[in-house]
């Protein structure tokens, strides 16, 4: 689910539309999260009814924090989180030096692969977080009925 908004990529590679006009951008904003968390609330499959709409908000936003963290500069490519309200790509490069070592180009396979091992552990963080959340929540709202 985290790697979802890097569908912009169909439009770049299958199309041939321009990198820096493309990727990075409406997909990878807060108003994308939330129309495609909402369409999940309406849509998900029984079987996944755990799998809040608020869990989908947090995994796609995790996709950009990352790629924030990992954008040296507007001219590689940063982020429209507000997108398309405004026109302002942010970057904000502290994972850049480590993600150098193992990668030339964050465009290159193995520069692909290694943001989406860091985009996986970061849902994963988040994900344990949140069942973290929900199971002391859930305990303190016990305890109150119990009292």
């Amino acid at each position: 689910m985290a790697i979802l908004p890097d569908f912009d990529f169909v439009l770049v590679w299958g199309l041939g539309l321009s990198l820096q006009d493309f990727h990075r951008t409406f997909s990878h904003s807060l108003i994308s999260f939330a129309l495609v968390s909402l369409l999940w609330a309406f849509l998900r499959p029984t079987c996944l009814k755990e799998v809040s709409p608020q869990l989908v908000f947090v995994l796609l936003a995790s996709h950009s924090v990352v790629d924030l963290a990992c954008t040296a500069d507007v001219m590689d490519h940063g982020v429209e989180l507000f997108g398309p309200l405004l026109d302002v790509r942010l970057g904000w490069p502290v994972l850049v030096p480590l993600y150098r070592l193992f990668a030339e180009s964050p465009f290159s396979l193995q520069g692909a692969l290694l943001f989406t091992f860091l985009e996986l552990m970061l849902a994963l963080l988040l994900w344990f977080l949140m069942r973290l959340f929900r199971s002391f929540r859930d305990s303190r709202v016990y305890q109150e009925v119990e009292d």
